[in-house]
């Protein structure tokens, strides 16, 4: 999945190539880092993070080692505004698929009973799904899975998989 780079026009205050730090900014705690996994998306790779910070491996760690970076799996950090759900699945794997992707969305209620407590991801063909505490159901292809965000599945993707998920479940 593209990710585009960080559009200073909306984060002036985030440092990256060609844009030093202001005076003072790296006194003021981590906040970059969150700063950059919003303009990311929410969730985004220690190389991307890197990459939006020249490099900074010293305050990678050190927001890292302090709880300013949440890592939601090896390598891979989460905003604070990621919601647990999407935590969850890019922690299984993948982004929030299927059913999963639907309440994301606002189509179904997450107090339905016939949809909590499993978690639905969009793995690639190559994708590794993951050891969690939740059962999850994996629906495989890199087209779905690179349909929306690393949030969740577009809408589209999201209801067909839903489609498929129900008639392959009766």
């Amino acid at each position: 999945m593209q990710r585009r780079p960080i559009d200073p026009s909306l984060h002036p205050e985030v440092p990256g190539p060609g844009r030093p730090a202001p005076p003072g900014y790296e006194f003021a705690g981590f906040r970059r880092f969150e700063l950059v996994l919003r303009q990311l998306g929410g969730i985004a790779s220690r190389r991307e993070l890197l990459a939006a910070t020249d490099g900074d491996e010293t305050s990678f760690w050190f927001a890292l080692h302090y709880g300013y970076l949440d890592r939601v799996r090896t390598g891979w950090y989460a905003a604070a505004t990621v919601p647990p759900d999407a935590r969850a699945a890019w922690a299984a794997g993948g982004p929030l698929a299927c059913v999963s992707a639907l309440v994301h969305h606002g189509v179904l209620d997450p107090a339905d009973h016939r949809i909590a407590g499993t978690l639905h991801i969009a793995l690639g063909r190559g994708g590794h799904r993951f050891v969690t505490d939740r059962p999850v159901v994996a629906h495989w292809g890199d087209e779905d899975r690179d349909s929306g965000t690393r949030i969740a599945v577009s809408l589209e993707t999201a209801l067909r998989q839903a489609r498929w998920c129900a008639s392959a479940h009766q």
